[in-house]
């Protein structure tokens, strides 16, 4: 329930604030137009435990998220480079890869996983996902790319179908490269040939 103070004429007219900003050079700066959605935890019965409302603009990529996890009230301002959603996807070998969050913050690898849609538009419902592909640290320390099936997904025809979950190392080419096809992410297939660092461009 909220407070009736909160909803007296004054407070209404004069005392309400923005909750987030955006960013300079933004069409949308100075004003409080957002994408505002909310996500909800529930107990197996149903009852409400949390919710987490979103503010996010597409425009500028100023994401911001408000909980209440401190018991009063918790706030956190990011960026869509940080946290992926509001960012703009990229075009890969006929589909588009939609970035999910880094592992921490300012983490130069870039995001961990990706969504794959066929859509440039981003996805609504998990039924708009044609399949994850993501990155993992393998033993010795290198990052190891795998991609993967939403449950339920049929194979393609001619191929062997496979259950729910299994991952397998995405066939990519290398820019360049005349060794045909090799195990690669997105950020490789953005490396400048012969680039030593295999960093993207």
């Amino acid at each position: 329930m909220t407070s009736a103070l909160a909803k007296n004429i004054d407070a209404l007219y004069f005392d309400y604030r923005p909750v987030a900003g955006h960013l300079e050079g933004c069409r949308f700066h100075g004003t409080d137009v957002w994408e505002v959605t909310r996500h909800t935890w529930e107990n197996f019965d149903g009852t409400r435990v949390e919710e987490t409302v979103r503010l996010a603009c597409h425009e500028c990529g100023v994401v911001h998220f408000r909980g209440p996890c401190d018991g009063i009230g918790s706030h956190e301002t990011t960026h869509a480079s940080q946290v992926g959603y509001a960012s703009r996807p990229e075009k890969m070998l006929g589909v588009w890869l939609h970035p999910g969050p880094r592992i921490w913050y300012g983490d130069d690898r870039g995001p961990a996983v990706y969504l794959v849609t066929s859509s440039k538009e981003p996805p609504r419902r998990p039924e708009d996902v044609l399949g994850k592909v993501g990155w993992t640290l393998g033993s010795r320390g290198g990052v190891r790319w795998s991609a993967g099936l939403p449950p339920r997904r049929r194979a393609r025809s001619g191929s062997t179908p496979q259950p729910a979950g299994t991952v397998t190392e995405p066939p990519c080419v290398r820019p360049g490269s005349s060794q045909g096809v090799v195990p690669a992410g997105p950020r490789a297939l953005r490396t400048r040939p012969g680039d030593p660092r295999g960093r993207a461009q």
